[in-house]
């Protein structure tokens, strides 16, 4: 009986020594200070500061460009220029809890996101429908802002889109489990964000230092951990198959691309949403991985540019 008391002494200790260990990546508060250091666009919306920019034409057709979990504003930086050389007045912005957006303590739903959308809009005097364009999570976020807003919504572009199957289910319902989720994220978030990037490209081996560098600038403001705990336990990676088919019903037009090599959505994925909306434009990049719109740019920005320009 004292060798099992001893066992459990030990392993408690480990486990409160842990988190002691691994150290924590996130030193700095992302305040007014820390913005006007970085010297970038902000707004204010009712849920915080919002990182944004806006380029292009002044009364080019505007194109919003929503991201997703695997890198924030910065990942559409290999199509900007496509796009504005197009004559598109684009949008894009950092969704809270990523990039220089604020982390606001409150549930990561697809509420949130939502709402942070028609806040940014409303905010920049955008009235008319516009053309929307996500990716990952920010395609499964551009769905539902149309679902639920088709008037506001000219065109739809979803580059390896979420839908509802993600890899990793049982860590993810580990980190579901209040107080175990907390400790797990506490002790393993850090390497897991920092190692996210090997995920997302179909080359681990070639990441752009580019890449590397804007991706880890992020990990280093507090709350950026707990939003994406809050993001895993929310709606906001729940099934999306209701409005992948109510937009799928409407008439606007939807374009779906994927890269063969993708790691996090993969082929299942790409069936549902073919599933949902049978009318979909799609189009496959032979070896992208999960973000092809930034590792193969030159494909994916040809698809996209030709479909809005239609």
């Amino acid at each position: 009986m004292k060798k099992f008391f001893f066992v459990v002494f030990i392993i408690v200790v480990i486990l409160a020594a842990l988190p002691l260990l691994v150290g924590d990546i996130e030193t700095k508060e992302l305040n007014d200070e820390a913005r006007k250091e970085l010297g970038v666009k902000f707004i204010s919306l009712t849920d915080g500061m919002v990182h944004y920019d806006i380029s292009g034409p002044e009364k080019g057709e505007i194109v919003v460009l929503v991201h997703g979990n695997a890198a924030p504003y910065f990942s559409w930086d290999k199509n900007l220029a496509a796009l504005t050389g197009a004559g598109f007045r684009v949008i894009r912005y950092d969704l809270y809890g990523f990039g220089y957006s604020a982390r606001p303590d409150v549930d990561y739903s697809r509420a949130l996101y939502d709402r942070q959308l028609m806040e940014l809009l409303d905010k920049l005097k955008i009235n008319g429908p516009i053309n929307l364009v996500g990716t990952s999570q920010g395609g499964s976020i551009a769905v539902y802002f149309a679902a639920t807003h088709p008037e506001k919504v000219k065109k739809l572009a979803l580059l390896s889109p979420f839908i509802n199957v993600l890899p990793m289910k049982a860590i993810i319902g580990l980190i579901k489990i209040p107080g175990i989720g907390d400790y797990l994220g506490r002790v393993l978030l850090d390497r897991v964000n920092k190692n996210y990037p090997q995920k997302v490209f179909a080359d681990a081996a070639a990441i752009p230092a580019e890449f590397t560098e804007n991706y880890m600038k992020q990990l280093a403001y507090k709350g950026f951990k707990r939003a994406r705990i809050s993001n895993l336990r929310g709606d906001s990676l729940a099934d999306f198959t209701p409005q992948y088919e109510q937009v799928g019903k409407t008439k606007i037009p939807v374009l779906f691309t994927w890269g063969t090599a993708d790691k996090v959505i993969m082929a299942d994925s790409v069936a549902n949403i073919k599933k949902a909306m049978p009318s979909v434009e799609y189009h496959e990049i032979e070896g992208g991985g999960h973000l092809v719109h930034y590792e193969k740019p030159s494909p994916v920005n040809k698809i996209l540019v030709d479909f809005l320009k239609k």
